[in-house]
């Protein structure tokens, strides 16, 4: 196997190109999947001038795995390469990449996926590393995608857009062992779901007086926010318990909301 060992100019890792057989390349499980459109693309570029940019993966068990460029992966063997050319980077490193990557265009139902899949593999590889510990802090960036992965997990109709703002004032990293933190971001999954059911309630509420419409909804997570005015952190068990008490008291007078203001 052709190979050229360099370190990175700016952080100094140790990074190396190869030529790896299509036989021992695998594609992350939590990448997004490829349009047609985007595939045809790929392909008449290739056919034009080759292939040119290399894919980015990390070795895995004697295997590598693409973290970036599946998509010139897929367009490349669809017109017969056998051999590609591969960035290999540390695992640190990939975590990061995979983490960045979530900010490419993605909606939030697949950053948190991708978010979630990254956590749990640290939590495979290091259950006792705490989760606020700086090396996850600085993969994840955002602990809350982690909850709102495992909620959509538990019901993909979920609207996650709507409740990240108040998400992003509560749902910090947990000074915990991965382990039990997991647990804990199971049953912060669990209360995201349950204020969902609450704001569904309303909505139907105000269905039945003839009120409902397309912003309904934030305007309804909005007036019962707790954390509307908050400048600092808040805990997530105490501000998502008011949430959901608020919104249970809406269902019996769902037009107070009618005259919250949201930005769209």
């Amino acid at each position: 196997m052709d190979s050229l060992a360099y370190k990175d100019p700016r952080k100094k890792q140790d990074v190396s190109v190869r030529v790896v057989r299509k036989t021992d390349l695998d594609v992350i499980s939590h990448q997004r999947k490829s349009r047609p459109s985007h595939l045809k693309a790929l392909t008449a570029s290739m056919e034009r001038i080759g292939f040119v940019t290399p894919l980015i993966a990390v070795e895995r068990d004697g295997r590598y795995v693409i973290i970036d460029g599946q998509h010139r992966f897929q367009a490349g063997s669809e017109l017969g390469v056998k051999e590609f050319p591969v960035v290999i980077v540390p695992e640190k490193t990939a975590r990061r990449m995979m983490s960045l990557n979530i900010e490419q265009a993605l909606n939030i139902r697949e950053r948190s996926s991708i978010a979630l899949s990254i956590y749990r593999e640290m939590l495979e590889e290091s259950p006792t590393r705490k989760e606020d510990h700086g090396e996850v802090v600085d993969v994840l960036e955002s602990a809350h995608l982690v909850t709102l992965g495992l909620a959509y997990e538990g019901s993909g109709r979920l609207a996650g857009s709507a409740y990240e703002p108040l998400l992003k004032k509560c749902d910090g990293f947990i000074d915990k062992a991965l382990s039990e933190a997991y647990d804990l971001r199971q049953a912060r999954a669990a209360k995201v779901l349950e204020a969902a059911k609450a704001v569904k309630a309303v909505e139907d509420a105000l269905k039945t007086k003839g009120a409902w419409h397309s912003m309904a909804r934030y305007q309804i997570i909005s007036y019962a926010n707790p954390t509307k005015r908050a400048r600092k952190p808040s805990d997530f068990d105490k501000t998502f318990d008011k949430f959901i008490a608020k919104l249970h008291e809406l269902e019996e007078s769902p037009e107070k909301v009618l005259r919250e203001k949201v930005s769209e």
